[in-house]
């Protein structure tokens, strides 16, 4: 059985082929307020979606990668938001290069250290690479809709 002590977050590029949507720098967590209601805004909503679906988890998780860059990475921290048919993909770049996300092992309760077990959880796919000034730690969705589809009638 494996632990949240034994995850780690893989060394690999972001997928290529998406689209860049929007970008904000970001200074301090107070900034990270403008990148919440602006991807609120510009995320369409899914019909019948959860915390689990897009665009809430978008936000949240795009809200926790900001928040470690900011707070272990150093500033300032620039995220991305690119989409491709059906995918969205976050690309949260900070300036320490040398620093590997790690999924923080058991805290006490108020402790922190959550950020990156619900992006695990939430994400299809989450990586990070560094480069020469900085690191990318990025997260993929697909869009996915609990409201369902309308089959044909199978009568005659």
């Amino acid at each position: 059985m494996t632990t949240i002590a034994d995850q780690i977050i893989p060394a690999a590029r972001a997928p290529r082929g998406f689209r860049e949507m929007r970008a904000w720098p970001l200074l301090t967590i107070d900034d990270l307020a403008l990148v919440r209601q602006d991807l609120g805004t510009t995320l369409p909503g899914v019909p019948g979606a959860s915390l689990e679906d897009v665009p809430e988890s978008v936000v949240l998780v795009a809200s926790e990668l900001a928040t470690n860059a900011l707070l272990h990475g150093g500033g300032p921290v620039t995220v991305r938001l690119f989409e491709r048919a059906g995918e969205y993909l976050l690309d949260v770049v900070d300036r320490a290069p040398d620093s590997a996300p790690q999924i923080a092992a058991a805290r006490p309760v108020g402790g922190g250290g959550f950020g990156l077990r619900l992006a695990s959880r939430l994400a299809d796919a989450i990586g990070w690479y560094p480069t020469p000034n900085g690191k990318h730690v990025w997260a993929r969705f697909t869009v996915r809709s609990r409201t369902p589809s309308r089959a044909p009638s199978l009568t005659a």
